[in-house]
């Protein structure tokens, strides 16, 4: 329910101001959104070439999933007073959306152990956190964990929040990221450091102390609380490249090398992936249907070698553009994306899509930093 509310508002907020640049089109207006919008359309494109693979006008129903791919990049890059307050308040929006979401998975959490009777050693049980932590929420461990890590992000440069709000927030965060136990999540903490490092570390001192006190307590409570499994799958390399993971990547490659110029399209993808999987003997995949768990697997497999080139070439140029501007914030939130995209099929699902339409898009309208 809570994603859908999220969701409506998004499309009417679309929807009007489709309205807006359709009832006014200027030359200059839409060369402007087609050449700056390059990196986002290009994953619609893919989407079309993937629906229509069979040529089936059915699959038409495929693209609802890939719509602000189109249409969130029309209306971000269209508009002319997107200024460095309204880019603030996007980022906002994101920070007290996950401050929600967690503050309802938390209480979700401390009723459960309440009516169960439960001692609170439990607080880090494997049914509390990860996929158990965030169902009531209706959402995923690593789609939260993406959104927590951006929010981090932005509060450790924003100058305008309260330092004792700012501190609030990060410790809330960094230990909400614990419970959600994210394969990646020690790679995003440490990719906070690095950001801390380059953006000068006397400017942000307070912050730096905060987020290794915070990560040092929180890492400390889950290993003394949490049970040996998920210890390891937190503290461990090794879970993030696990068996039955390279099984489900060496199936996904497969599927590219049998189809290596356009790939197999959305229509047929999961009877064969799921094919494999019974051929392989790997029931635990079959069972859940699950998909590549690597984005850019998931775009050979589908879209053949012009989706992985797509996929390389549209998030090389928007990281590397970043780094031209010197818009630290967006290298990083680009960097993690890329980082999360290694364990899982992040635009796959409408929140990974969303997310990257709309940032991507905030980014590509913003020339503050450059008029190149």
């Amino acid at each position: 329910m809570y994603t859908k509310v999220n969701n409506g508002f998004l499309v009417l907020y679309i929807g009007l101001r489709l309205v807006e640049i359709l009832s006014n089109p200027t030359k200059s207006n839409i060369k402007k959104i087609l050449l700056r919008g390059i990196p986002v359309f290009a994953f619609f494109v893919l989407a079309m070439l993937a629906a229509f693979r069979s040529w089936d006008w059915e699959n038409i129903y495929y693209l609802e999933t890939h719509l602000s791919l189109l249409f969130v990049p029309i209306v971000l890059i269209s508009e002319s007073g997107l200024d460095t307050e309204k880019r603030r308040k996007m980022f906002l929006a994101l920070v007290f959306g996950c401050l929600v979401t967690l503050a309802i998975c938390y209480i979700n959490l401390i009723l459960g152990i309440l009516s169960k009777e439960e001692s609170w050693g439990n607080w880090f049980a494997w049914d509390n956190i990860g996929h158990g932590f965030t169902a009531v929420a209706d959402t995923h461990p690593t789609y939260l964990g993406l959104f927590i890590a951006t929010s981090i992000l932005f509060l450790i440069q924003d100058e305008s929040f309260s330092k004792l709000w700012k501190y609030f927030f990060l410790i809330v965060f960094v230990f909400g990221l614990f419970q959600l136990a994210s394969d990646m999540v020690v790679l995003l903490l440490f990719m906070f450091f690095v950001y801390l490092a380059i953006s000068k570390v006397s400017t942000y001192r307070q912050q730096l102390m905060v987020l290794v006190s915070g990560i040092g307590v929180c890492a400390l409570v889950f290993w003394t609380m949490g049970d040996k499994y998920m210890n390891n799958r937190m503290f461990s390399v090794d879970s993030i490249l696990d068996e039955k993971r390279i099984e489900r990547w060496e199936v996904s490659y497969e599927i590219f090398k049998e189809n290596p110029f356009f790939g197999v399209g959305f229509a047929e993808i999961d009877s064969i992936r799921r094919q494999k999987y019974m051929d392989g003997d790997y029931s635990l995949a079959e069972a859940n249907d699950l998909n590549a768990h690597n984005q850019f697997l998931e775009y050979l497999s589908i879209n053949g070698a012009i989706g992985g080139f797509t996929y390389i070439m549209s998030l090389g140029l928007l990281f590397l553009l970043s780094v031209y501007r010197k818009d630290y914030l967006f290298t990083f939130i680009f960097f993690v994306f890329i980082l999360a995209n290694i364990t899982e099929s992040t635009l796959v699902r409408i929140k990974g899509v969303e997310y990257f339409a709309l940032f991507s898009s905030l980014f590509l309208s913003w020339t503050n930093r450059t008029k190149k």
